[in-house]
């Protein structure tokens, strides 16, 4: 007599495996065995709330955005999705305080040396001013211009952020 597993027993070794691989995910040796782009920034920063790591990636050598010679920090906090988006925080040198724009969303925080249809991030001297600027694609469905940004005619997703004037300002990308 052949022994044929019931649709319950399949069931159940299915659901066996689902916890198996759904836990191996969380375990410090997955992680270490997945290729992360760009990897000499990337770290994990524990998540009280969410109470795991999150991959985030921090950019403490590119740029000068306020042009005092000092590098600023530019840092792309993950949400801890199945899919991850990272949203931006920035910190200039003259002014210690890290600025949060945690609508600013893109999938993928690597840097970039030209703007092309791909690029997220770049970060260069745009307008050839002496100072760098940031370009940012948020065009993704998670990624939106908050209210009090909307009102300076920002007309799409594809966003600069440069220093002028003592501030941070964000505008829209025009190619130039």
């Amino acid at each position: 007599m052949q022994y044929e597993p019931t649709k319950g027993m399949i069931v159940m070794i299915l659901s066996a495996l689902t916890c198996t691989f759904t836990s191996a995910q969380s375990d410090s040796t997955y992680t270490e065995l997945v290729q992360i782009p760009n990897s000499e920034y990337a770290v994990y920063r524990y998540d009280s709330t969410l109470q795991t790591d999150i991959l985030t990636y921090q950019y403490s050598d590119l740029c000068d955005l306020d042009n005092d010679g000092i590098k600023d920090s530019i840092t792309f906090v993950g949400n801890g999705g199945a899919h991850v988006y990272f949203h931006l925080e920035l910190k200039l040198s003259s002014h210690q305080e890290w600025m949060e724009y945690p609508t600013f969303y893109i999938d993928m925080p690597y840097f970039n040396d030209e703007i092309d249809e791909m690029a997220q991030f770049v970060v260069k001297d745009l307008d050839q001013d002496g100072k760098d600027e940031i370009y940012l694609n948020i065009d993704n469905p998670f990624g939106s211009i908050p209210e009090n940004l909307k009102t300076k005619d920002l007309s799409s997703k594809r966003l600069i952020i440069e220093f002028e004037n003592g501030a941070l300002v964000v505008k829209h990308y025009a190619k130039g």
